[in-house]
């Protein structure tokens, strides 16, 4: 399983590597993951994330590389929005991707709690 996933802050370097592989001063900006404290993504589409942000960052009137997370099933499907933003401020190429992101359940967060009052909406 270690070899399948990804963990977070190694997602955010191979992003940023990705972004600055053709020129070190290309601004690469990540939004939509601030909440997640950990997680891991499934390595075969962080690998392909890359790619998308090597086509992007080839391009040498790129300057800022937007890459925004949106829940498309929030559990475990995201959709992820790559974007390259020109010198002059304009929007280039945009590339859509999916990535598979598995967070923590919300008991390894209370598992040593001594009593605990669920009162969450039943989806029933």
């Amino acid at each position: 399983m270690k070899l399948m996933h990804t963990k977070l802050p190694d997602f955010y370097k191979k992003l940023q590597d990705a972004g600055k592989k053709f020129n070190p001063d290309t601004e690469v900006v990540v939004r939509g993951m601030e909440n997640m404290e950990s997680a891991k993504l499934a390595s075969l589409r962080v690998g392909r994330a890359e790619e998308f942000m090597e086509e992007l960052a080839e391009n040498p009137d790129v300057a800022k590389i937007e890459v925004t997370v949106l829940p498309q099933i929030p559990e475990t499907i995201h959709t992820i929005v790559f974007k390259a933003i020109k010198k002059d401020g304009t929007a280039g190429k945009a590339i859509l991707g999916s990535m598979f992101i598995t967070t923590p359940a919300a008991e390894c967060y209370y598992h040593d709690a001594e009593e605990v009052d669920d009162r969450r909406v039943p989806f029933d």
